[in-house]
C-alpha cells in the first residue's frame, strides 16, 4: 500500500447526517425556544468525539442562531465579546466590543433580536459558574440558550461550593438535557456514516467498522475518510472488512 493516499473529493459542509440523537437535540431546541419564561436553557453533554460540535453547528444553522466555541480559561468578558461578534455575523450589524464585562452584558441583553434567538455555547465545560450565569441572564431576557460540553459541565453546575449560585440555571435546564453517546450498533453506524459514501457495503465490513471505532462519531468519520482514500488509491469497489482493517492500520501507523 502506498504511504500517501489520494484524497477523496471534498464534501460540502451541508452534508450533515441527521442521526437520531441529532433529531432529539433539534426537538429539545424547539422545546427550549417555546418554553415559558425563565425556563429557556437546555444542555447537550457527551464524551469527546460523540458529535457534539457537529450537532451544534447544524442546530445553529437550523434555527438561525448564534454559536460560540469556548476555550479553557475563557472569562465572562471574552465570552460576551464572542457572542457580540457572532451576533454581528448573523445579523450584519456592528457591535462595539469595548467596555467592561458588565457593559458588554448589558449591550448583549439589549440587542434587537434577542427574544427568541437561539444561543449555543459549545465547549461550555470550559466556563466557570459565574460566566455560565451570564448566559442564564440572557435566557431570562427571552433567548434560548443551549450549553454543550463534556460531563465536566454537569459537574461544574453541581459543585457543592457553587450549588447555591447555579441553582437558577440548573432549574432552567430541568429535564431539557440530551446526552450524546457512541452509536450503539453496526447497522446504525453504517446507515449514518458509510451508506452516504459507499455504494457496495458488506455486513462484515460494517461490523468491522463498528468494532474499530467503538461507535465514536469522530473516530468513525476519520476512519471512513481513510477507507475512502484507500479505495480511491487502490481502485477498490467494495467496502469490506479488509478495507477497514487496512485503513485502520494505516491510521495507527500515521497517528
Amino acid at each position: 500500500m502506498n504511504a500517501t493516499l489520494k484524497q477523496p473529493p471534498i464534501r460540502p459542509t451541508e452534508e450533515f447526517v441527521t442521526t437520531s440523537q441529532a433529531e432529539q437535540a433539534r426537538q429539545m431546541c424547539e422545546v427550549v425556544l417555546n418554553a415559558r419564561a425563565y425556563s429557556r436553557v437546555g444542555q447537550i453533554t457527551g464524551d469527546p468525539g460523540t458529535g457534539k460540535s457537529s450537532v451544534t453547528q447544524w442546530l445553529n444553522d437550523e434555527f438561525s442562531g448564534i454559536r460560540i466555541e469556548c476555550w479553557a480559561g475563557m472569562g465572562r468578558k471574552h465570552m460576551l465579546q464572542e457572542l457580540l461578534k457572532a451576533y454581528d455575523a448573523r445579523f450584519n450589524v456592528t457591535m462595539p466590543l469595548t467596555g467592561s464585562a458588565n457593559t458588554l452584558f448589558q449591550r448583549m441583553k439589549d440587542v434587537e433580536n434577542l427574544n427568541g434567538l437561539l444561543i449555543i455555547a459549545d465547549e461550555a465545560n470550559h466556563l466557570t459558574w459565574n460566566t455560565l450565569e451570564s448566559l442564564r441572564g440572557l435566557s431570562d431576557r427571552g433567548a434560548g440558550v443551549i450549553l454543550a460540553g463534556t460531563g465536566v459541565l454537569s459537574r461544574t453546575l453541581n459543585l457543592p461550593q457553587v450549588q447555591i449560585y447555579t441553582a437558577q440555571i440548573r432549574q432552567r435546564i430541568g429535564a431539557k438535557h440530551i446526552i450524546m453517546k457512541p452509536v450503539g450498533n453496526a447497522d446504525e453506524l453504517a446507515a449514518y456514516v458509510l451508506a452516504p459514501r459507499f455504494t457496495a457495503l458488506t455486513k462484515a465490513g460494517a461490523r468491522k467498522f463498528h468494532e474499530e471505532t467503538g461507535g465514536n462519531w469522530r473516530t468513525a468519520i476519520g476512519l471512513a475518510d481513510a477507507c475512502e482514500r484507500l479505495m480511491i488509491n487502490e481502485n477498490i469497489d467494495k467496502f469490506d472488512q479488509h478495507v477497514v482493517a487496512t485503513a485502520a492500520a494505516w491510521l495507527a501507523e500515521n497517528s
